[in-house]
């Protein structure tokens, strides 16, 4: 009886330890869970255009705990379409990453017990030991690439996840590319901006006062010419200097009207200039 319920309690033994095995994972999943002490925790970022366009971004991570490590980081950025998710989870069976890369996306991009260079449907991963941005070389950089894949579920052709850092890179459908600046960038593009809004607003004031202006001399000069004519055909009345001089009166009132329209923007207000 005794031998038969030792082999019985080791298995029970054995049962109970594989449901509490620890998470496993590949050497190249590590890598990028190592980094949580290090990591630039900067919850706004900032990527440029080689021209002008300045974008800024809100960036959120998640290293999980010592015993229950596990990546969860997603990027959203205020002005473009840029939306970026990604996650490492090690589990018993080896663990998966999943990349997320538009808003509105349902289908997950998801690598199962990935080793780099890692590839599914055409998605592509691969792991750089450095890379470039514009004068900063960042260390230990994630790129995803989606330009094989068949059916790209992305609205970006790829990015690149520095793993002490954050978002990168990324290069959008067009193909350009938008690398990561520091604030100052940003805020010289944001005064730049400004200037130019109000540079605009002016040149906008200056062309409705001047529209205004000729519009409302011409409606004056008419009607000052009509009745002018109407003075001469009746010249016998003794009042007709009164009359001009009212009538010159009215229309600067009209005149100004409609200037004072045309400056407010509001075309429909012409019809309220009455005489």
């Amino acid at each position: 009886m005794k031998k038969l319920l030792l082999p019985a309690v080791l298995a029970f033994l054995v049962a109970c330890g594989d449901d509490n095995d620890p998470p496993e994972y590949t050497e190249d999943m590590q890598s990028l869970l190592d980094t949580s002490k290090d990591f630039s925790m900067d919850s706004v970022i900032y990527l440029a255009d080689t021209v002008k366009f300045v974008d800024m971004l809100v960036q959120e991570v998640d290293f999980g705990d010592r015993d229950n490590p596990w990546l969860s980081y997603s990027v959203n950025a205020v002005s473009s379409a840029i939306n970026v998710g990604l996650w490492v989870t090690p589990n018993s069976d080896g663990g998966f990453i999943k990349v997320k890369c538009r808003p509105d996306q349902d289908k997950d991009i998801v690598f199962n017990e990935p080793k780099f260079p890692a590839t599914v449907d055409g998605y592509k991963l691969k792991f750089k030991s450095s890379l470039k941005v514009r004068d900063t070389k960042y260390h230990d950089v994630l790129e995803f690439k989606a330009t094989d894949s068949l059916e790209n579920i992305c609205n970006i052709r790829a990015f690149y996840y520095g793993v002490h850092d954050g978002l990168v890179k990324v290069v959008s459908r067009n193909g350009v590319e938008l690398s990561r600046v520091p604030a100052k960038v940003y805020e010289d593009a944001e005064d730049r901006r400004a200037s130019e809004r109000a540079r605009a607003d002016s040149l906008a004031q200056v062309v409705a006062d001047s529209i205004a202006q000729a519009v409302a001399d011409s409606v004056a000069k008419a009607i000052a010419d009509s009745i002018v004519k109407a003075n001469e055909i009746d010249s016998t009345d003794s009042d007709s200097d009164e009359l001009l001089q009212d009538a010159l009166d009215i229309a600067e009132t009209v005149a100004d009207c409609i200037k004072k329209a045309y400056s407010a923007g509001s075309l429909t207000a012409i019809k309220d200039c009455k005489i």
